[in-house]
């Protein structure tokens, strides 16, 4: 007779470690619990029931294998956890609901977040922009200072939100407002009194967005309300709702996150600003290492639906598991210094967004408002800088702000580029073009056929297309011929030549 042996248990997790996560220390910097946790093991035992994973390559398995699902509402009842009460429902949203219904979702509410559809809000984006930009010098130049987060990092993702939606103008302050709120229902370690509050703004805010998916008007929610899931009635208007509240919230407190912490990390490290400043093509990939050094999302919840096992530790069905993507992101296995920030580094993916069937539905649009944001705020606010530390908002699942003040360095002039509308409007016809030019890599073909569309689609003659490039986006045109360029297409082979040389400036005072 042949025996299996048995596994070994999961160690267990250092003592009072989640406390002291959930602790306003813990909060300011999570990520020295985080590497005492690795080293107490790939897998650590939270209580009998749940597990905490910290490595790199278990927490993209536990992500990408189709072993493990959301904790959805059918987990739920197993374990005698009640319903969520009539109206908006997290058990109901894309993240916490598994397939078929978690492929419908993404189906019916996709379309914003395509390739395609972040190119027509990327107007839209540089527009709110300037507008959370104008209301940031406004205030410091009244006060002195400014909460960042407040007027700039949660309005416009909240901003944005809202017009991707068609919701009115009056109604950013209110999503805004729950977006602030909203954390607690994604923290499965909340206080339950914010619990309490964020139900309750959560319900408000679903009943205004139920109301108006009754009268959709021509927009979006139109769409979403013709489309052949609801019609057929796989996804009721209620669940459609919740999923809007949601969107609202995820798409707005982590994109705040991110654009707070980006000033910050600036700030913080002098050095890659000053590269930055004279490597501004690099943005991209510096907001993509700004997310795996310092992610909004700190952690997910996932359960495996049959027996397994992970790092050798037997792990049954139905078990909690904490999945520390944070943790996972700073894994030295993966990433080398992976506690250094180094906008140089050698590109790999990371789990800030997620992966697998759950991987953020709008990762998209956060690196657009990113990317977009950052080069404007430091060209406008060269000498910013905080004037006090960050209040962080309660929780261990969400790395996100509360507030962040700002002020401009003692006897910096003036912020720089303020337009009027007359020159908004010219900007609005001349900078989509630039930002398609000036968004493929230095060593990439610019197809020709396809910037000489752009060109005659714009109206764009070669006197605006080099201005605009030279003082928008900081490329230089010296040493380059422009005296044989007389059509669109000699355009065309021009902007494939050009190299972003210029100077957005720096966070650092």
């Amino acid at each position: 007779m042949t025996t299996t042996a048995s596994r070994p248990a999961a160690p267990p997790a250092p003592r009072g470690i989640i406390s002291r996560l959930n602790s306003r220390r813990g909060r300011e910097n999570p990520f020295p619990l985080l590497e005492e946790l690795r080293r107490a093991g790939p897998v650590v035992a939270h209580g009998p029931y749940a597990l905490l994973v910290t490595g790199y390559s278990l927490c993209e398995h536990i992500l990408t294998s189709r072993t493990w699902i959301a904790p959805d509402q059918q987990w739920r009842s197993r374990r005698n956890i009640a319903p969520d009460p009539p109206g908006f429902s997290m058990s109901a949203t894309v993240l916490r609901v598994n397939d078929p219904q978690h492929g419908r979702l993404r189906e019916l509410t996709r379309g914003p977040f395509t390739p395609r559809g972040l190119r027509a809000l990327r107007p839209v984006v540089r527009r709110l922009v300037a507008e959370c930009l104008d209301a940031l010098e406004d205030r410091i130049d009244r006060d002195g200072t400014a909460d960042f987060v407040d007027t700039v990092a949660r309005a416009l993702p909240a901003a944005v939100m809202c017009d991707v939606l068609g919701l009115p103008v009056r109604e950013r302050a209110r999503a805004a407002r729950f977006s602030a709120l909203s954390g607690p229902l994604t923290e499965p370690f909340a206080d339950a009194d914010d619990i309490a509050t964020a139900e309750a703004v959560a319900a408000d805010f679903h009943t205004f967005v139920r109301a108006a998916l009754d009268a959709p008007g021509t927009g979006l929610l139109s769409e979403w309300v013709a489309h052949e899931h609801v019609a057929d009635g796989s996804i009721s208007l209620d669940d459609l709702a919740s999923n809007i509240v949601f969107l609202v919230a995820a798409g707005s407190e982590t994109t705040s996150a991110l654009l707070a912490t980006s000033l910050l990390a600036l700030e913080s490290h002098p050095e890659q600003a000053d590269w930055l400043r004279e490597n501004p093509e690099a943005l991209p990939a510096a907001v993509e290492e700004i997310t795996r050094w310092d992610p909004a999302v700190q952690m997910v919840i996932r359960v495996p639906v049959d027996d397994t096992e992970l790092a050798g530790v037997e792990v049954p069905a139905g078990t909690l598991v904490y999945v520390l993507t944070a943790a996972a992101n700073r894994d030295p296995d993966r990433f080398p210094h992976p506690h250094t920030l180094d906008f140089r580094r050698v590109p790999q993916r990371d789990l800030s967004f997620g992966a697998g069937a759950h991987y953020c539905l709008g990762a998209g649009l956060a690196r657009l408002e990113a990317v977009e944001f950052l080069p404007e705020l430091f060209r406008r606010f060269p000498t910013l800088r905080t004037a006090g530390p960050p209040v962080r908002a309660p929780g261990m699942s969400l790395r996100t702000f509360q507030a962040l003040p700002v002020t401009r360095a003692p006897g910096a002039e003036r912020s720089r580029g303020r337009m009027d509308v007359e020159e908004r409007e010219v900007w609005d016809r001349l900078v989509p073009l630039c930002a398609r030019v000036m968004s493929v890599a230095p060593e990439a073909v610019v197809p020709e056929a396809r910037l000489v569309a752009d060109l005659e689609a714009d109206s764009l003659d070669i006197a605006e297309l080099t201005a605009a490039l030279e003082e928008r986006f900081g490329v230089s045109l010296k040493g380059v011929d422009t005296t044989g360029v007389a059509t669109v297409r000699d355009v065309a082979r021009l902007v494939v030549r050009l190299r972003p040389v210029g100077n957005p400036g720096r966070a650092a005072g």
